[in-house]
């Protein structure tokens, strides 16, 4: 089984706040990719670690290390690493949001 990464379970909502604030709705799509981001860099972090230990390789191990990283990127991506900055200003100054 594969488990995946965080998603756009949400969309609905940013798409409702798209309709009211488009510059609200684009800060919260960055930070939503940012978070994507940093749960890919964690996952990719996570195959450097050499099997073994107190806990034997199991799926249920596998699934609350996935949960575990979802969460951290998540918490990470609201703290703001500076990439959904970015992104937003990029994205802002090319259609004509604020900069």
């Amino acid at each position: 089984m594969k488990i995946s990464g965080p998603n756009f379970k949400n969309l609905a909502q940013l798409k409702n706040l798209a309709r009211k604030d488009k510059e609200a709705a684009l800060k919260k799509a960055c930070q939503e990719f940012e978070a994507v981001f940093l749960y890919q860099i964690l996952k990719g972090l996570r195959k450097t670690v050499p099997e073994g230990g107190l806990w034997p390789k199991s799926f249920q191990r596998d699934l609350y290390e996935d949960f575990f990283y979802q969460e951290v990127s998540r918490r990470m991506a609201e703290r703001g690493s500076g990439i959904a900055a970015l992104l937003y200003q990029e994205l802002s100054r090319k259609y004509g949001g604020k900069p």
